[in-house]
C-alpha cells in the first residue's frame, strides 16, 4: 500500500540550488544515463537500536536534502514502525516526503527488483525479527547497514546475523557489488572509554565500522509521527555512506 501522493515527491525540474549540489557528489546517479536505483538495507536481529527510526531518517534525508524519488519499504513483520510513523504523520498532515510499501515476507528482495521502478533510492527496513528477510533484503541491495549499540549484549549479534545475511549475497552471486557496515546508534558521549574499545572490537572483527555514528538523543525519539525538520546527525550519516560506498 502507497501512503504519498506522487505529487509530494521532489522532482528534478523543482531542485534547489542545495539539493542540486548534493546530487552532484552522487557518484551512482547520472542524470544523463538511465537511471540506477539505490538499494539499502537497514537491519540487525536485535530490537530497540533504532533500525526503523534510521531507516526513516535515511529516506528523509535522500528526499529532502538530495531531491531524490524514494522509496521506503517496511519489511518487519511484527511492530511494522515505520509505516505506522508514515500513516500517523500523514493523519496529522504532516506527511512524510517519500512512499512507503509494507512488504513483511522473505521475498522482499523479490518485490524490491521487480515493484520499484522509477526510484531513486529504495531503503528497506529489515525489522529484527527475521533472517530470511534481512537475508533476502541483502542479496539485492547495494549497501547493507547492520544496527547496533556499542553495548556488549548488542554486539555479540553482529556476527551471526550480518554473515549470515551476507552469505545470501554471495549464493547469489552479488556479494562483491555490496558494501557493508556496521553503524553505532544511541552512542552516549558519557561512556566515551567504552564507547572507543566497543569500536576498536567491531574493527579487530573484521567488520567495517561507519565513522557516522548516532547519539543517544531523546530528540529523534521526539519526532516520531511526524515529519521531521531536522535532519541532524542522519545528513552527516548518509554523506559517510556515500564516501564509503
Amino acid at each position: 500500500m502507497t501512503t504519498t501522493s506522487p505529487e509530494s515527491i521532489p522532482r528534478s525540474e523543482a531542485l534547489s540550488a542545495a539539493q542540486a549540489a548534493a546530487r552532484s557528489t552522487l557518484t551512482w546517479l547520472d542524470p544523463e544515463k538511465t537511471r540506477k536505483k539505490k538499494v539499502i538495507a537497514v537491519g540487525g536481529l536485535k530490537g530497540g537500536v533504532g533500525k526503523s527510526t534510521m531507516s526513516v531518517y535515511l529516506a528523509l534525508v535522500y528526499a529532502v536534502a538530495y531531491g531524490l524519488k524514494v522509496l521506503l519499504v517496511d519489511a518487519d513483520p511484527l511492530s511494522q514502525t515505520a509505516y505506522d510513523w508514515h500513516r500517523i504523520a500523514k493523519k496529522k498532515g504532516d506527511p512524510l516526503p517519500f512512499d512507503i510499501e509494507t512488504w513483511p515476507h522473505a521475498r522482499v528482495g523479490q518485490r524490491v527488483m521487480e515493484d520499484t521502478d522509477g526510484y531513486d533510492v529504495v531503503v528497506i527496513d529489515c525489522g529484527g525479527e527475521s533472517s530470511d528477510i534481512f537475508g533476502s533484503a541483502v542479496a539485492v541491495c547495494d549497501h547493507v547497514l547492520f544496527v547496533t549499540s556499542p553495548r556488549k549484549a548488542e554486539m555479540r549479534r553482529i556476527k551471526g546475523s550480518l554473515d549470515g545475511a551476507l552469505s545470501a549475497a554471495r549464493d547469489a552471486g552479488r556479494l562483491h557489488e555490496i558494501s557493508a557496515n556496521v553503524v553505532f546508534t544511541r552512542v552516549k558521549n558519557a561512556r566515551a572509554s567504552h564507547n572507543e574499545a566497543a569500536r576498536g572490537k567491531v574493527k579487530d572483527a573484521g567488520y567495517d565500522l561507519l565513522a557516522a555514528e548516532i547519539p543517544d538523543l531523546v530528540d529523534y525519539e521526539d519526532a516520531m509521527e511526524t515529519c521531521p525538520k531536522e535532519l541532524g546527525h542522519y545528513r552527516a550519516l548518509v554523506e559517510t555512506l556515500e564516501m564509503a560506498a
